[in-house]
């Protein structure tokens, strides 16, 4: 082999097969199909297919893992991987049909805008990311595991030729904190819809799910390693002292709410279809949507969406967030009984990427119901929660300029009870 010959190879080369079973081969451009091994290198021009019962995983060369799992056909258009000048980056998979799998490597976290997932009906760009596609010819359904995407019909202002995330009007994003829920395209003329979690009877994960040799999602690992945190555990309450006591080193007297007007809201909601009754529409999720903003984080009740745009998040300093605007409930099976939020508190330490957060819950009738969490801020402006054993369900989102947040919550007060709420603040 010549020096050429080599150098053009090593730059086709995408990954390698890291595991294989069942039905797969590789098709390659010149249209001969063989069966595929473990260790076998895989280029870029190359389609991956899987019968059914065949599963393929690949270790790409920037550390990247992608699988694609029965009956699906994927196709690497391009894989260019360049540490030294990360704008040379390019990756471009098409999913033809069936289900796959992708974990972004150091290409793509470098490089969001030119990484591209195509289907028949969508362009799927990220924001650093684990997520599972399923694509057919009439459908499109997408998942987050860890990260966010921006999923878009293909259209005029969203072409197939082009990388990165598309920026049209009926662009949507999901990101991890809607765990289990997925975005679904059905029609290059409508924008995606989400399906919350406790509708995803056709998720991904659910229509062809992982080998177990596939990575677990790294939020399944934090709450596998954390599960028997109590707490009271000393890490998290020493934790918690740390980012109170530079609060008030810094804050000084503290001032009453109405001494400073709040400023424009960043973050809206609305309770989803099956807790709005016959004239509540304006309390509605859809009623909070509009261009402008995008999916933000949501549970069981609510979902809640921010303005849209390139998150920012500082590297120092500690915020006191005043409480802005709350929504909550006792909720026993779908009846939901109104309730009021008092002595709110939301602390963030930008340098430590910690958030600590607390609240009460009052209804007639009921015993107050305190709300404590504490956990980590994301790059991605994401407020996720530790586990631990208050039994708080917590998910948050800062706003693109990190001056707002938002979260929903929700705690379990007896087996049929629970407080459930969302909440939005500034500073």
């Amino acid at each position: 082999m010549t020096v050429s010959s080599a150098c053009a190879l090593a730059a086709d080369l995408a990954g390698s097969v890291s595991f294989v079973i069942g039905d797969a081969s590789v098709i390659g451009e010149d249209g001969k199909s063989h069966n595929v091994a473990r260790g076998d290198n895989i280029n870029a021009g190359q389609v991956l297919e899987t019968g059914t019962t065949g599963h393929i995983h690949l270790r790409m060369v920037d550390g990247a893992f992608v699988s694609i799992r029965p009956q699906s056909r994927l196709r690497i258009e391009d894989y260019k991987y360049d540490a030294a000048n990360p704008a040379n980056n390019r990756i471009k998979f098409v999913l033809e049909k069936g289900v796959a799998r992708s974990i972004t490597g150091r290409a793509g976290e470098a490089s969001k805008e030119n990484y591209r997932l195509n289907t028949p009906l969508a362009a799927i760009g990220i924001r650093g990311t684990d997520f599972v596609v399923q694509a057919a010819a009439d459908i499109t359904r997408v998942t987050v595991q860890s990260g966010a995407v921006v999923m878009a019909p293909l259209a005029a202002d969203c072409l197939a030729s082009t990388l990165g995330p598309c920026k049209s009007a009926a662009s949507r994003v999901l990101t991890a904190a809607m765990r289990d829920a997925y975005l679904e395209l059905r029609n290059r003329n409508e924008a995606p819809l989400l399906v919350p979690a406790e509708k995803a009877l056709e998720s991904p994960n659910l229509l062809a799910p992982p080998r177990p040799e596939e990575p677990r999602p790294a939020a399944d690992k934090q709450s596998k390693s954390n599960s028997g945190l109590d707490s009271r555990d000393p890490i998290r309450e020493a934790a918690v002292d740390s980012i109170k006591n530079k609060v008030d080193a810094v804050a000084g007297p503290t001032v009453p709410d109405t001494a400073v007007p709040a400023p424009a809201q960043k973050f809206w909601w609305g309770r989803w279809a099956s807790y709005i009754q016959p004239g509540q529409e304006s309390s509605s999720f859809v009623n909070a949507l509009a261009p402008g903003r995008e999916l933000a984080v949501g549970n069981e009740v609510f979902g809640i969406v921010r303005e849209a745009g390139t998150i920012f998040v500082p590297n120092s300093g500690v915020a006191k967030f005043q409480l802005g605007d709350a929504e909550a409930y006792m909720m026993e099976g779908k009846t939901l009984t109104a309730a009021q939020v008092t002595s709110p508190s939301l602390t963030i330490d930008f340098g430590a990427k910690r958030f600590d957060t607390s609240l009460t819950v009052n209804s007639n009738g009921h015993t107050p119901v305190s709300v404590q969490s504490s956990g980590q801020v994301t790059w991605q402006g994401e407020l996720r929660a530790d586990a631990n054993s208050t039994g708080t369900k917590l998910q948050g989102a800062l706003s693109t300029d990190a001056s707002q947040a938002a979260y929903v919550f929700q705690r379990d007060v007896t087996n049929s009870l629970s407080v459930v709420g969302a909440t939005r603040w500034y500073r």
